[in-house]
């Protein structure tokens, strides 16, 4: 019996043990992505009413997605053939998510990974090749944001988006179950 409305009820309310939301917004407005990548976790609702609303919003920017999901199956995490079933469905019901998919704006692959952590030395190749002109970086979920590239600094701006599921991870944090990290990791500055 532990669906949606139960979880909006744990779930910490804004503002959040780690907010940034506010912060990358300003960002997004005052200069908006080429191309991102997104790094999925859970299945089902964390999809449909998380992931997707996030695409559709960087999409209607001007932003190019990669998707990317899991090789193989680990806990309730996406699949890379789940995401494909998901994307096809997501097709049929939006004009935004439809044409980005028909003029490679929005693609879907396969990570390489096989559980819930995120191993970026272990990526697929033609996602690695796809990345090379990411200027975000999302990692979304515990195992992918906290676990194993919570203090992960990159050359992208990054965001790291997780609610803190685990009593003993959040407080290690400092936090309290069920709080949310939003991360917002701004690229270094190039010094010419």
């Amino acid at each position: 019996g532990f669906g949606l409305t139960q979880a909006m009820q744990k779930i910490q309310q804004r503002p959040w043990f780690h907010d940034d939301l506010d912060q990358w917004i300003n960002k997004l407005v005052e200069n908006p992505y080429r191309k991102a990548v997104i790094f999925i976790d859970n299945a089902g609702v964390d999809f449909v009413l998380g992931v997707l609303p996030l695409t559709r919003e960087l999409l209607k920017q001007g932003t190019s997605i990669i998707l990317t999901a899991n090789s193989g199956p680990a806990l309730n995490d996406v699949t890379f053939n789940d995401l494909k079933l998901y994307l096809e469905s997501a097709e049929e019901k939006c004009d935004v998510i439809k044409d980005a998919i028909t003029n490679n704006r929005l693609i879907g692959l396969e990570n390489g990974q096989k559980g819930p952590c995120l191993d970026l030395r272990s990526l697929n190749s033609d996602l690695c090749a796809q990345m090379q002109s990411v200027d975000l970086l999302i990692l979304e979920g515990m195992g992918r944001a906290v676990h194993t590239n919570l203090n992960a600094k990159f050359k992208v701006d990054c965001l790291k988006l997780a609610v803190l599921k685990n009593e003993w991870l959040a407080k290690n944090l400092g936090a309290q179950q069920f709080s949310v990290i939003f991360e917002y990791d701004p690229a270094p500055e190039v010094i010419s």
